[in-house]
């Protein structure tokens, strides 16, 4: 009584719309891994939504299994698109100078940097803040007069940029720097705060990044820079965002396509051709298998077949004709065709050929 429900529910998944169940099920299990929990875990979560399922219900054929991958594939980056597009339109937290190193001591020099709106228009002005710190700049700095120092930003489109000749963004990517000098008639006191504000001029998901310039006195063209803390890849911190959401989506469906497709399709496809494969061995054995028993029911004489083969009486059925001339190696039953004197599989020297060729007929005298 047990097994009655999972065998109606099996039977479900066979019907037409069982099937559409079997692809949205797919399609939820791995938007769900995919989006919230992390892109690698999609992998099992499409294999065993994709494949597992669909074998245990019974629905096994190659097609459809190739086509149900698809459809997650393609619907999957859409709708995690979203998600993430959502998530870029949320502001990051306030970003600070590392705080360690050769120019840094005991704390940031430079904290709390920012930009509000994070989201806007052409037309928007931003505004970027900072707090600077010179107390916690290093014994061998602190003494800098600030006559020649200054606060930059830089706000670019390609991230972490500082200057406009990075290799990784391209040869074309827009650039621009904004700088605050100091002096020493006023030079920056601990908490004061700094503050730019600027129009970005087109739509787009921008970057930016502030960097404290201090005199370098053994190479005044070349100051010490002490930038914020940015990204892990680029040093690089997001926004403004200019556009809003449609920007954003325009922007990373792409990107997210072309994960789903690595991680998603290159594993699923790659096991389904192993499903195929050994579906197909497994058939070809049975095959072998039904052919020794026909050669062996026809070198006895024995046509009723197997115990159990035999048709029910008055069905009118025939039992399968023998496939003339193969014979069962007597080693490892393998079929051996017509002609052969050694077993393909197990190299076993035959008696006799099993299928002598006939000899020429003699020259008329």
């Amino acid at each position: 009584m047990a097994s009655e429900p999972t065998g109606r529910f099996r039977a479900f998944l066979q019907t037409r719309l069982g099937r559409v169940v079997l692809i949205l099920i797919a399609i939820g299990v791995v938007f769900a891994l995919f989006s919230y929990v992390a892109t690698i875990l999609a992998i099992p979560g499409i294999l065993l939504a994709g494949l597992v399922l669909p074998i245990w219900a019974g629905v096994k054929r190659p097609r459809f299994l190739a086509i149900l991958g698809l459809i997650v594939i393609v619907a999957v980056a859409p709708l995690a698109t979203v998600v993430f597009s959502q998530e870029a339109l949320s502001p990051p937290a306030s970003a600070s100078t590392p705080g360690v190193g050769p120019y840094e001591a005991n704390g940031s020099v430079l904290e709390n940097a920012s930009v509000t709106p994070f989201t806007g228009s052409s037309t928007t002005n931003f505004t970027w803040t900072v707090q600077v710190f010179p107390k916690f700049l290093n014994e061998t700095y602190a003494a800098t007069n600030w006559s020649n120092d200054s606060l930059d930003l830089y706000v670019s489109s390609c991230p972490g940029a500082t200057s406009t000749n990075l290799t990784y963004c391209g040869s074309t990517y827009t650039f621009y720097v904004l700088s605050h000098p100091f002096s020493k008639a006023s030079p920056p006191t601990n908490g004061s705060v700094i503050t730019f504000t600027e129009r970005v001029p087109a739509n787009g998901i921008w970057a930016w990044q502030m960097a404290l310039l201090i005199q370098n006195v053994s190479s005044p063209a070349t100051p010490y820079m002490i930038l914020l803390a940015g990204d892990p890849t680029y040093n690089g911190l997001e926004g403004p965002i200019v556009g809003g959401f449609g920007v954003v989506y325009a922007a990373l469906i792409g990107t997210l396509y072309e994960v789903a497709l690595v991680y998603l399709g290159i594993p699923f496809f790659f096991v389904l051709l192993l499903y195929m494969w050994y579906k197909g061995r497994e058939a070809r054995r049975k095959d072998d298998a039904a052919r020794i028993a026909r050669v062996r029911s026809s070198a006895t004489g024995d046509t009723a077949g197997p115990p159990g083969s035999a048709p029910p009486p008055g069905s009118g059925a025939a039992p399968a004709a023998p496939v003339a001339g193969e014979v069962a190696c007597p080693r490892c039953s393998a079929v051996v065709y017509p002609g052969e004197t050694k077993c393909w599989k197990c190299g076993a020297t035959l008696s006799a050929p099993s299928n002598p060729a006939a000899p020429l007929p003699s020259k008329p005298e």
